[in-house]
């Protein structure tokens, strides 16, 4: 018998009546046509399916419906909860499926459960009710087109402050303010719908947390919408939260028009690409089941688009494969088609969104050395997927009445086909690419470090031309001078010791006994002042071929009171270090070429087996306005790198400290650039996308399964 706690309420779909049920328990609804909702009246618990069946054909003639399908229908319908079965007295219990539902079945939006929000609506809701007036419904729209006019007209230098709002949103206050953006307008975007549910007298039962793909936002539930009777008053609620991220994206375009650069103009930058973007691809988009999807529902009169999306495709697939002049189910009606060219672009769709977030979490989860788990995990659940998928279309139908043997020679051929397939586009070579942040520098750059160290005595500023030999800076080392000294007169000393015993040596015989001695003792001597004189040659700095002198990253300054003497800041060549001390390995200065860039890659072990020599580059260059520049790999280190360039460390592009390179080597890898109309600055920081040799897709991921294992 049909569940007498069930709400059943008439609602128009598109030009059709549809019957929706409310289930109280599992707060799910059902919809049926008069035809449907009829058969389930029927089901009082006084007549058997026989009777049923009986009734429904002497009302729907000429229609003929069997036993066997009413039979099938009651089985939908009691998987739904609908019905109450007595089976030799035992009564089935209505469970709360949906209420209770595992977070784990959609890990990527797992919500906390709420509070019912619905007093507090009642008492604020006439607040909101001039914003849906037409008036309203007008201003947001001139609003939205005035806005949209002027981000046309400044499209270049929107693109450009977002490139370079993306790498300072990147940093720990970018990430609080992204994820406060899209935590704020969520919250809007919920409080829209419940706050329209309720202005046209539906219920908003629950309001609370949700964590959308680890972000905290707010969700509400106003499922009860279905049961209002006007098509568009449903609509106008799924489109609700929409309006208010377009009008919220609107309003931050107009004062990101008219403010300078700064924290407010990024925020504002942050808000329109979440509000409008991001709400169109994802709110907006009828492929995923949000706000476009229920909309779509609603104006095409489907109230259940995706779950007969997939019968449809399902049984098309198994009448198909089976061959099966039994199943009935499928009809080829252009209705039929439309929803199944829907069921398969939302599939796919739904699977690029997946992978999409699944890349997003990796490289997040790269940087704590979590990659390979979450890699293996989204391989899995495309395998489980794809399992599912296959295992739905291959079990053979079921045959009310007499039975009948299926071929399976079909189905045969049609596996071996598809595996046939996958394993022809999995084997096929495809165009690759790895990724590998840069730095750029002056071509022929030969880096000039302090050997020996000393006091700053003088050096040529950055930017002057240089001839080979000359002198870039001089240092003073007292130690190292006293022992050049002493050495010298050491030496001196044995020399003299030396020419009087030869003079003595025809008178004495003890004198030619020393000789020896003092001749061995003076070319030790001699070394020794040797390697105090090249100790002291390391004192002058020279320049090791021509070319322009460039400064190297900058040492932050010390606060006055925590200032060590003669400690440097800024670079080496600035005035303002004469006298400081420059201790051994400070890199000094760069000497390159004036004109010619080239770029310094620095990739990391798991990568540098797939660089080439002459593999072209792609240079995606931060804060220019070039953009991007492209190149030829020239030369590749052969040993790991052992230090990372400070303006990649400051930006927070490789992040690895010094004491873990050996863990967690990089290699350089130079990239001659192609001239640009103006030599590009020097130490200007990027990503660059290398294309590799092309590989398959099973390659690619034996390559990364290896990698996860090994």
């Amino acid at each position: 018998m049909l569940r007498p706690d069930l709400i059943q309420k008439m609602v128009w779909m598109g030009s059709e009546r549809v019957w929706v049920f409310k289930d109280p328990l599992s707060r799910a609804f059902s919809y049926f046509n008069e035809q449907e909702r009829e058969i389930l009246v029927l089901a009082d618990g006084s007549r058997s399916v026989a009777q049923i069946a009986s009734e429904c054909n002497k009302r729907f003639a000429p229609q003929y419906l069997s036993v066997e399908a009413i039979i099938r229908f009651f089985a939908d319908a009691r998987r739904k909860g609908l019905l109450l079965v007595d089976r030799c007295g035992i009564r089935d219990n209505v469970r709360e499926s949906e209420v209770g539902r595992a977070w784990w079945k959609n890990p990527l939006a797992v919500r906390v459960p709420g509070v019912n929000p619905d007093m507090m609506l009642d008492s604020v809701k006439h607040h909101f009710a001039a914003l849906f007036s037409p008036v309203a419904l007008l201003l947001a729209i001139t609003l939205m087109l005035i806005a949209a006019g002027g981000v046309i007209v400044n499209f270049g230098d929107l693109t450009r402050h977002l490139a370079a709002a993306s790498g300072r949103m990147q940093s720990g206050a970018g990430l609080f303010i992204l994820f406060g953006v899209l935590s704020i307008t969520k919250v809007i975007h919920e409080l829209a719908h419940a706050i329209a549910c309720k202005r046209f007298g539906g219920e908003c039962r629950e309001i609370g947390l949700m964590f959308l793909v680890g972000v905290p936002c707010l969700y509400c539930d106003v499922s009860d919408a279905w049961m209002l009777p006007r098509r568009w008053q449903r609509i106008l609620i799924s489109a609700a939260g929409i309006l208010a991220e377009l009008t919220l994206a609107s309003l931050a375009a107009l004062i990101w028009l008219f403010t300078i650069e700064g924290p407010i103009r990024d925020v504002c930058a942050t808000v329109m690409v979440v509000c409008s973007v991001t709400t169109v691809l994802f709110n907006g988009n009828p492929l995923l089941r949000y706000d476009g999807y229920y909309m779509l529902s609603d104006a095409t009169g489907i109230p259940n688009l995706s779950a007969e999306a997939t019968g449809v495709l399902r049984e098309w697939v198994r009448r198909f494969l089976w061959a099966s002049p039994a199943i009935k189910t499928f009809e080829y009606s252009p209705r039929n088609f439309l929803v199944a060219a829907y069921g398969v672009l939302s599939g796919l769709y739904r699977i690029a969104i997946f992978t999409f977030i699944m890349l997003m979490i990796y490289q997040f989860a790269k940087g704590y050395e979590m990659g390979d788990f979450v890699g293996v995990l989204a391989l899995a659940s495309l395998g489980h997927l794809f399992f599912k998928i296959i295992r739905s279309v291959l079990t053979p139908p079921e045959i009310q009445g007499k039975q009948k043997t299926f071929t399976v020679r079909r189905p045969t051929l049609i596996v071996f086909l598809i595996i046939a397939g996958v394993s022809a586009i999995g084997l096929m070579p495809m165009p690759r690419t790895t990724t590998a942040f840069m730095t750029i520098q002056p071509a022929d750059a030969k880096t000039i470090f302090v050997t020996n160290g000393g006091r700053l005595v003088e050096a040529v500023d950055s930017g002057v031309d240089v001839k080979a030999g000359q002198v870039l800076a001089t240092l003073v080392n007292e130690s190292v001078e006293l022992e050049l000294v002493q050495a010298r007169g050491q030496s001196e000393q044995l020399e003299v010791q030396l020419n009087g015993l030869k003079r003595r040596r025809l008178t004495s015989r003890e004198a030619g006994l020393k000789i020896p001695v003092i001749e061995r003792s003076l070319d030790e001597a001699r070394k020794e002042q040797q390697l105090r004189e090249l100790l002291a040659d390391q004192l002058v700095l020279s320049a090791p071929h021509d070319g322009r002198v460039f400064a190297v990253g900058k040492r932050a300054k010390r606060i006055e009171d925590e200032r060590e003497p003669e400690y440097w800041f800024g670079t080496p060549l600035d005035d303002a270090n004469v006298g400081a001390w420059l201790e051994e390995g400070t890199r000094v200065c760069l000497v390159g070429d004036p004109t010619a860039r080239e770029a310094v890659l620095f990739v990391p072990q798991q990568d540098i087996e797939l660089i080439r020599q002459g593999q072209r580059v792609n240079l995606l260059l931060d804060d220019h306005r070039q953009g991007e520049v492209r190149g030829r790999v020239l030369e590749l280190a052969a040993s790991p790198s052992r230090d990372i360039p400070s303006e990649l460390r400051r930006r927070g592009r490789i992040e690895v400290p010094v004491a873990d390179l050996e863990s967690t080597p990089f290699y350089e890898v130079r990239v001659l650039i192609e001239p640009t109309a103006s030599p590009l600055p020097v130490r200007l920081t990027g990503r660059a996308r290398i294309d590799v040799q092309n590989a398959s897709v099973f390659h690619r991921i034996a390559r990364f399964l290896r990698d996860a294992f090994t």
